[in-house]
């Protein structure tokens, strides 16, 4: 039986999305930096700009988009809408891929800051590769058990790094800055070469993600309309300011010389000895300025921060990577086992699995090109988050054309009128730009090109795999069945009741959803187990079993309010009449709801409404003196009657 599982609620702030943008965007300069001075050298700062700008563009046009279409999916939604499942397709794709890859690089960069923080950075290559595949299946694992709430956690993490990249760079750029050694240190042509700056722009592009998770929290945002596109905007400008001042200072730090086994043909220390952990560099060489102690402190609070925010972009690189395959297999883009959730991780198993061991393969696979293993990941994530920006702009532009009446609660500057239509131009050029980077990337990275397009040609089959199976074009656009309308009441901010009778599915069930409804309203839920015992045995006869059965149940339910971070409390009662004990525990703990769940039993009764819900729940039902919520389960055989019918 398909049983709706309850997701979150709206309680995200512009504030708190900024805080999340900034985090998401920012994290990536742990191990951006580095990546794109192999190639760029002293002109970093340039090509992060470069990149800052087309992410800039992009950044308008997920804005517009996210509160156009306050639906999670990102490019992939935009396209969708604009075109047709097949280019929404496509774009999701290309997002799952830069999931995957994030995920790999943030894993394979904390070691090396996690042991920087406390001054060791003697690490081998296959020793740090380990690292991150256990890594990654350990959250893994840990998002597909449980509920993970990050989202407290990611606004003060987020605040922290700002705080520290910000301050990284102002004092880099004061006490580190020097214009003469930075100009002599640039020889357009040379030194960089133009292959080596046509190969860094699309790897700069790895110092820029995030936009795909922030438009996924539209769901959980304070009137996503307005609050989505200014945290966006606001992020991203303060992003590319401080991505402009920790690359001008770290260069500034780490002047390039002649190394001919170079891939630009030069380096510097920032992108050999601190390639793996370029800001502790910045760090090490900001703090020497003060002495060795004032270095070893910053080293110690860059790694830590560095480690925090990378073990959390790994965490909500997963949570992205769900909603987002949660959207496609509803639309029947991916097979429907990658939609459906977890009752208690509220995240699609299937999708969280194969994004880790997918993950966790790239990172074996990025072994095998020794001493490029970053290089590699890194080429590979440009060829995805191109498509995805690319394909974003252009639908706005569409979407323009083809709906120009379309409420638009925001709309990016830079418009202008072509034949009754309101064209932005920032979309085109943003569209324009992202296609000539991805072109370049094709042309200049054989991992972009050989990977990435292995990756679409096996997407594409599994589409079209999906598609055929369930009888539906490929371009047509198809909705999945709409919601039953909900009713439009005010929950009541007392505790609420949970009967909890025999462990297993609908007890977990029904205490997911008192775990949602408690969360709307911040009241404790309060877990009631009945044990029943004959009229003709006394009281406290013992049942083992029954025992047993109770305090496994309550252990499920406190585990659960312990995910959800509500108030638990427990009561187990032994009674003659079940019903009557939940009642009176309502009684007692002043609650204002019940949410209990009535499984369908094969048994004689008094009434028609004791048939359908037990004679408990019609108990209930009659004496509760509050409201009372009912999840009503049908039998294993008309669950399996209802399997046995095929669906049109």
């Amino acid at each position: 039986m398909a049983r709706k599982i309850p997701v979150l609620g709206r309680f995200l702030g512009a504030p708190a999305l900024y805080a999340m943008a900034y985090g998401e965007i920012g994290s990536s300069l742990y191990y951006a930096l580095g990546i794109t001075a192999v190639y760029a050298l002293s002109l970093t700062p340039a090509v992060f700009l470069a990149a800052g700008v087309i992410f800039a563009l992009t950044a308008a046009a997920y804005a517009e988009g996210a509160a156009t279409i306050p639906e999670p999916g990102g490019a992939s939604t935009f396209a969708r809408r604009a075109f047709n499942d097949l280019v929404g397709f496509i774009a999701g794709w290309a997002t799952v891929l830069d999931y995957v890859i994030s995920i790999s690089l943030a894993a394979l960069f904390l070691p090396h800051y996690v042991l920087g923080a406390i001054g060791h950075d003697t690490l081998s290559a296959d020793q740090n590769e380990l690292l991150a595949v256990l890594l990654i299946l350990v959250v893994t694992a840990a998002r597909i058990a449980r509920r993970t709430n990050v989202y407290m956690a990611t606004v003060v993490l987020a605040v922290l790094d700002l705080v520290v990249q910000a301050g990284l760079g102002l004092m880099g750029l004061m006490l580190l800055f020097n214009w003469t050694t930075l100009t002599n240190n640039i020889d357009l042509g040379t030194k960089p070469t133009w292959n080596s700056l046509a190969f860094a722009l699309p790897i700069a592009m790895i110092g820029f993600t995030g936009l795909e998770k922030v438009t996924g929290l539209v769901g959980v945002a304070k009137r996503p309309e307005k609050s989505v596109p200014d945290s966006i905007r606001s992020s991203v400008f303060t992003v590319i300011l401080v991505y402009a001042a920790v690359a001008t200072a770290a260069i500034s730090a780490f002047p390039s010389h002649r190394a001919p086994s170079a891939p630009a043909g030069y380096a510097s220390e920032l992108t050999t000895r601190w390639l793996d952990a370029p800001m502790l560099g910045l760090a090490t060489a900001v703090g020497n300025e003060f002495g060795s102690t004032a270095a070893t402190a910053a080293r110690f609070i860059v790694g830590v921060t560095a480690s925090l925010i990378l073990l959390l972009a790994i965490t909500t690189s997963f949570s992205g990577a769900g909603r987002l395959s949660v959207a496609m297999g509803e639309r029947l883009e991916l097979p429907g086992r990658f939609a459906k959730r977890n009752r208690r991780s509220l995240q699609p198993t299937f999708a969280l699995l194969g994004v880790g061991l997918l993950a966790s393969a790239s990172v074996i696979v990025a072994a095998l090109f020794q001493g490029e293993e970053i290089l590699s990941l890194a080429s590979i994530y440009s060829f995805g988050i191109l498509i995805a920006f690319g394909l974003a702009n252009a639908s706005i532009v569409w979407l323009r054309i083809t709906e120009p009446d379309m409420p638009r609660p925001f709309m990016m500057h830079g418009n202008v009128w072509i034949r009754g239509r309101l064209i932005p131009v920032t979309a085109v050029a943003g569209a324009v730009t992202a296609f000539a980077a991805w072109v370049i990337a094709l042309g200049t990275h054989p991992g972009a090109r050989d990977v990435g397009v292995l990756w679409m040609i096996v997407g594409l089959g599994v589409y079209t795999m999906v598609r055929v199976r369930a009888g539906v074009p490929l371009m047509e656009r198809y909705e999945p069945g709409a919601p039953p309308p909900e009713e439009a009441i005010e929950l009541p901010s007392g505790p609420i009741v949970v009967p909890l009778e025999e462990p297993g599915e609908l007890a977990e069930e029904v205490m997911a959803t008192a775990c949602r409804l408690a969360t709307e309203t911040g009241a404790p839920v309060v877990a009631v187990s009945a044990i029943y015992v004959p009229v003709q045995d006394p009281l406290d006869t013992e049942l083992p079993e029954r025992d047993r059965a109770v305090a496994e149940v309550q252990e499920m339910a406190r585990s659960l309010a312990s995910d959800y971070g509500i108030e638990f409390r427990g009561v187990v009662v032994r009674t003659r009449n079940p019903g009557r004990a939940i009642v009176d525990a309502v009684i007692d703990q002043d609650a204002t709801l019940i949410v209990i769940g009535s499984p369908e039993k094969r048994r004689l009764a008094v009434n028609r409404q004791e048939a359908f819900f037990g004679r408990t729940v019609d108990f209930v039902l009659r004496k509760a003196p509050c409201r009372v919520i009912v999840t009503h389960f049908p039998s294993e055989e008309a669950v399996e009657a209802a399997h046995a019918v095929p669906v049109p």
